[in-house]
This record gives C-alpha cells, structure tokens and sequence, in this order.
C-alpha cells in the first residue's frame, strides 16, 4: 500500500490514470451494491456488479513495477529515496486455458484436480522463493551501498573496464525507449560520473515530465533513474578534474551506433598552465544529487530543465561587483569551456549588458561595472562605449567613460 500511495504522489500522470481508475472503480461498485441493499434496488447490484468487473479488467491491463524516485520527504525536506511503482501497460494476450470437455471417465478429472493443486502449490513455493530473494536483494544492496561509500568509486581499474555496447543497435534502441516510454523531446548526454548511482562515463537519454526528471542509462543492461525536479535547483561547477585520457572512456574506441551517437558529448581535455606538468584535467558540471556530465552535454540540461549557471567561487561570492558582472563571467567561463558558442557567448553578453542599461543603479555602478568588465577581457573597450551611449540615450545620467587594458 505504501508503494501504491508513493505512486499517486510522485507518479507520472500514465501511473496516476492506471491505478486511480482502478481504485475509482473498485470503491463504486462497492458504494452501489450497499446501496442497492439498503433500498433493496437490483439493477443497482447488477450495476455494481459490472463496475467491480471493469475495476478488475482494468487492473489485468498493466503492471506495476518497482521503481526508486528521490524525492523532499518529511516536514523539513529531507531528501529521500522513496521507493515506488511504475506502470507498463500489458499486449493483449490470449488465455491458454482451453474450456473442459465433459467425459464420462472420472480418472481423467481427478488427474486434472490434482495436477491443478500440484501447479497451485509450486506457484505458491515461487511466490515465496520470490519474495525471499527480493528480501535477500534489499540487504545485498544495503550492504553494498556500505561497501561503495569506503570504496574510491574513481579509480583506474574502474574507469578501465570495457563495457561493450555493440547490441544497441537502430532495433534494439527503438524497443527500449518504448519500453521505458522516452519521450520524443528527449535529450542524448554523457555523464560523466555518479556515486549516489554508481555511474561511470556512461551514455544516457535525458527527458523531463511534469515534475519529474528521467535518465535512461545505457549500461551493460539499461537502467532509468528518476529525480523530483524540484531538488534540481542549478548546476554546479566541478572544474580542472584530473584526467586520464588515455584510461577513460573505452569504450568508445570501438565504432558502434551508440558511440557514432554520443562521441560529439565527450569531454574536452585542457593542458595543464603550470610548467613542466604533463597533467590534463576536464571541467564538468554537477545537479542534484552528484550527477557529472561532460562540458559537451550541460547545454542540453541546463535548456531541457530551464537552468541557469553560476559558479561558487571568491568572485561569485563577493560584494564587490553586481549581479550583471557575475552574469557575463558566468557566461565567459561557458565560452571556454566550449558550452557556448561564440555567438551564445555573444548574445548572452548583449542580453546582460542591455539590462544593465536600463536598470536603476547609481551612474557611478554602472560605470565600474563596465571598467571591470574591460579589466578582466571579458568585453572589448567598443562595447563599453557603446552600451554608454546606449544608457545617454535611455535618459540615464552618466558620465564618459575612458578605459585602459
């Protein structure tokens, strides 16, 4: 019942329909066959009748499937993992039970009856093996959840072994995003790494409905995590990750569809400024819970889930500059790090700026907005005149601005 109710709170709106109507049906035919008792109306138990059969029907057309979505659980918004019940609507399929043939001969119809208790029986001892080894499950992954937070999930020997993905072909890749019910404006990406889902440079699909965020990973086997997009509230900078290229992503060394699809999403690899270090590092960027992609595929998220970027460090966290400074930086470290392109790079620049221009901040602001803006290259001396012009022409009282490398 818990899974059930998980499911009507946290469920998409296919689950919400499947098992609402079920419940919806059950409870009204109960409520007309009591009250055809009470007034003593038949066909109002006729009626009830017929619901109760709809409810049923209705619940032999899909099943439910365990499914773990995080969710904000508890009056204080503890995040949780909330263990629930997914949907997947059942073929039409035919009975091969065969109707009995009256015979006279009586053996014939106890060595029915008996096989049919025999069939009951291991049916039963299957159900209860089933459930010992769900229960056998449980604890192999609570212990393994132990295991892996005293395990470096990072090291080389992890990154080096060589999942292949050969079988994702075009038919293949067509079944299971209609098994898992991707949706037509799903994004492909790379993840880097996750430790709260033990991901390791692994291909995924992206897709977002209502309040819920779905990544179909495909691994060895695929497997969709879901996330509550509310606890997704922006995205983190992880930059200069050390990087060996060399040992990482494999698996894309071997030609196949799913690496001709995803090799444009891998990260890029930036030398290393201090001298004499050989190192390379990648930048990449982090959501909720500690979800890593590549600096190839961030864009695809931050547009799918309409997020916005902005980095933790000493300058992001100053008072020194405004907000419209922060912004342009922001969006200067997306440039290099090629998230942008230039004209991106250019119109979020432009956006900024014109902003700034009409908005109500003291002459003088406004004015060490742009000079700071000059001093750290991330606009020309060009644009700095010209967005003063710009605030003249507004109405806004302002005086020349003169800048110097």
């Amino acid at each position: 019942m818990k899974r059930i109710w998980n499911a009507l709170r946290y469920g998409d709106s296919e689950t919400r329909k499947c098992i609402g109507s079920v419940i919806f049906f059950s409870i009204l035919g109960i409520v007309l066959i009591l009250v055809s008792g009470i007034l003593g109306q038949f066909y109002l138990f006729i009626v009830g009748m017929i619901v109760g059969v709809v409810a049923i029907v209705v619940s032999q057309s899909f099943t439910l499937v365990d499914d773990d979505f995080v969710a904000e659980t508890g009056k204080h918004g503890e995040k949780n993992s909330v263990v629930t019940v997914s949907v997947i609507r059942n073929g039409v399929s035919s009975s091969n039970a065969q109707p009995n043939k009256k015979t006279n001969n009586s053996d014939s119809v106890e060595k029915g009856i008996s096989k049919q208790k025999e069939n009951e029986s291991i049916e039963t001892e299957k159900q209860l093996d089933e459930e010992k080894e769900k229960q056998r499950e449980e604890v192999v992954k609570k212990d393994n959840k132990k295991k892996t937070k005293e395990k470096d999930f990072y090291d080389e020997e992890q990154s080096a072994k060589n999942v292949d993905l050969s079988h994702y072909n075009a038919r293949v890749l067509k079944k299971i995003k209609r098994k898992y019910r991707v949706r037509r404006d799903h994004r492909p990406v790379l993840i880097d790494n996750s430790k709260s889902y033990q991901i390791k440079e692994c291909p995924a699909f992206i897709w977002r409905i209502h309040n819920k965020v779905y990544l179909l990973l495909l691994e060895k086997e695929p497997r969709r995590i879901s996330i509550s997009r509310d606890l997704i509230r922006h995205v983190d900078y992880v930059p200069k990750v050390r990087a060996n290229r060399k040992m990482e992503y494999q698996v894309f060394r071997k030609e196949n569809m799913v690496t001709s699809v995803f090799k444009e999403y891998l990260p890029d690899y930036f030398e290393s400024k201090v001298k004499n270090e050989k190192l390379k590092y990648k930048n990449l960027y982090q959501i909720y819970p500690d979800i890593q992609f590549s600096n190839r595929s961030i864009l695809d998220v931050m547009d799918l889930l309409c997020l916005n970027f902005m980095p933790e460090d000493k300058l992001t966290r100053s008072d020194k500059v405004n907000g419209f400074f922060k912004r342009v930086y922001a969006a200067n470290i997306l440039f290099k790090d090629r998230v942008y392109s230039i004209r991106e790079y250019k119109e979020v620049v432009e956006q900024a700026l014109e902003e700034m221009c009409y908005a109500e901040i003291p002459a003088r602001e406004f004015e060490i907005t742009l000079e700071n803006l000059v001093k750290a290259r991330l606009i020309s001396q060009e644009y700095a005149q010209y967005y003063t012009e710009v605030r003249k022409r507004l109405g806004k009282k302002t005086v020349p601005v003169t800048y110097t490398r």
